[in-house]
């Protein structure tokens, strides 16, 4: 499996399999595998927290549930962009957060 593949950065190759690996690639292959496990944190919890905050303490419901549906479409755009080995993609699933944070203040004083 590769992420990204244009091997001319002058990186180790993140391929599974293969050849043996060092202690430096290893170490490599896993500060990628914790950043890339980083959005699920913002995706899953958070919003859901949010939403669950929403309904315990009777409050408006609109802006958790619209940053729930943002932070969902990015991480699956982070997914499909990883998956195909789409930068362009993966990036425009990681502009999601940001654009749930600012849709919500925007929208926290009209609603």
């Amino acid at each position: 499996m590769k992420i990204f593949g244009d091997d001319s950065n002058g990186y180790p190759s993140l391929e599974l399999g293969g050849e043996p690996q060092g202690p430096a690639d290893q170490y490599l292959q896993r500060q990628v595998r914790s950043w890339a496990l980083l959005p699920l944190f913002f995706a899953l919890l958070l919003p859901w927290m949010w939403v669950y905050f929403a309904f315990t303490y009777d409050l408006p419901k609109a802006l958790p549930f619209l940053a729930l549906a943002v932070t969902h479409a990015g991480l699956a755009l982070i997914w499909l962009g990883r998956r195909r080995s789409q930068r362009p993609l993966t990036w425009a699933g990681v502009g999601c957060y940001p654009l749930a944070i600012a849709l919500c203040l925007l929208l926290r004083n009209v609603l």
